[in-house]
């Protein structure tokens, strides 16, 4: 797979600054960005581009006591250890063994991100499309899974209803041509997961098109599109 992709990079860079892309697809786009200066400049673009919605949300304090709880976790000997035994046992004692276990984690973990393998192509799990306003706002972002079927449909703020008698529908557009209904649209931030039929998901892999039409609440009542398509988008390989 190309890195310098543009279509690609436009969407994978969206999933990665939003934080819906995860595991494998995600170390595997870190790798391609220490190589390609293109892709790094889409994740700074698409960084800039949703600073607003970071600075806009309310700062929260941790408890007092996050920094004590992960101190415990790293470290419980450190913790429950007696009193008495650190006064008298020599301090090289007690640090020889934690910097010999330590630099033998860190070089078994060195060796583990330098040996593993890139996953090929034929790996690739789903597929990932970002729907944007004319403006160049993203909107929603679309993931779909080979494995189960299914299309996760994620509205990013400020995404608002069309109307309080109108919303947005999902339309597949597959190479026959006729538009199939895969769902009303969420808003305002709001995620929806639909399992898609066998037949949706062959459509889906042949066409890769999605189309977006303003609908009466609830949904077209004819089963076809009977408002103005106002986005459309693509789907590419994740």
């Amino acid at each position: 797979m190309k890195p310098d992709n543009h279509e690609r990079n436009h969407a994978l860079a969206a999933e990665y600054v939003v934080g819906t892309l995860h595991g494998a697809a995600r170390r595997r786009f870190e790798r391609w960005m220490m190589v390609s200066p293109k892709l790094r400049r889409q994740v700074w673009l698409w960084e800039r581009r949703l600073q607003p919605f970071n600075e806009s949300a309310p700062s929260l304090q941790p408890p007092a006591d996050a920094w004590e709880a992960v101190e415990r976790r790293l470290f419980p000997s450190s913790v429950t250890a007696p009193e008495t035994s650190a006064q008298t046992e020599p301090l090289w004692q007690s640090v020889l063994p934690w910097r010999w276990t330590t630099g033998i984690a860190v070089l078994g973990l060195m060796a583990l991100l330098i040996w593993t393998p890139v996953p090929p192509e034929a790996t690739v799990s789903g597929l990932v499309g970002v729907v944007q306003s004319a403006q160049a706002q993203p909107l929603w972002v679309l993931n779909a899974s080979r494995g189960d079927h299914s299309l996760t449909l994620r509205s990013l703020p400020p995404t608002l209803p069309a109307s309080h008698d109108q919303d947005f529908e999902l339309w597949l557009l597959p190479e026959s041509g006729v538009p199939v209904s895969l769902s009303v649209l969420p808003t305002q931030g709001a995620e929806l997961r639909i399992t898609l039929s066998n037949e949706q998901v062959t459509q889906l892999l042949q066409s890769r098109s999605l189309a977006i039409s303003l609908e009466p609440h609830g949904g077209s009542p004819t089963g076809q599109p009977t408002g103005p398509v106002v986005y459309q988008t693509k789907l590419v390989d994740l």
